[in-house]
């Protein structure tokens, strides 16, 4: 088995070769890959894991847009079955190369930051993209943290309890002497 640190997808953009239509990445794992990222991951198994982005150049930085998909296995959260989920998370990215503020800045000088976008763009240092890390953060937030098998249910008995008996301070109150 890899070791974390060295685990590569192999998804590095050179940001002075992409062309004019964009570079396709396409990333594909094999099992010993999908044995890496369930333990990156926290889950039992990633029985499946690809993507298809594609970098193009945008004002002056790339846009990675593209697709990842994939299935992983849990533990059911009620049963403790084993639960499938699929995955099929859309990839829009915008990197914009990393400055010296110092440097870049004059008096004067304005940054513009549009809060009305849904993502702030990321900063990219050197001559490359890895586009794995974007692929890997799409994937892990769309993994359900609450798997649950189909029609599992938590037990009735719980459902009426009164928070009140339930606080930690109900334990140290039963210390206490009257």
């Amino acid at each position: 088995m890899r070791r974390n640190d060295t685990f590569d997808l192999d998804a590095r953009v050179r940001v002075d070769k992409i062309p004019a239509t964009g570079r396709v990445v396409d990333i594909a794992t094999d099992e010993e890959q999908r044995e890496v990222l369930a333990g990156r991951f926290r889950v039992d198994a990633v029985e499946a894991f690809a993507a298809r982005v594609t970098a193009k150049r945008f004002r002056g930085g790339v846009r990675a847009e593209g697709e990842v998909w994939g299935a992983v296995v849990q533990t059911c959260v009620v049963t403790g079955e084993p639960v499938e989920q699929k995955i099929r998370e859309p990839i829009d990215r915008v990197y914009l190369p990393g400055r010296d503020e110092a440097l870049e800045r004059g008096a004067g000088a304005e940054v513009f930051v549009n809060l009305e976008d849904d993502d702030f763009p990321d900063y990219f240092e050197g001559d490359e993209i890895d586009l794995a890390d974007l692929v890997m953060e799409v994937f892990a937030l769309a993994i359900d943290l609450y798997p649950r098998a189909p029609g599992a249910a938590l037990p009735e008995e719980g459902a009426g309890d009164d928070p009140a008996e339930l606080s930690p301070f109900a334990a140290l109150k039963a210390f206490k002497k009257d």
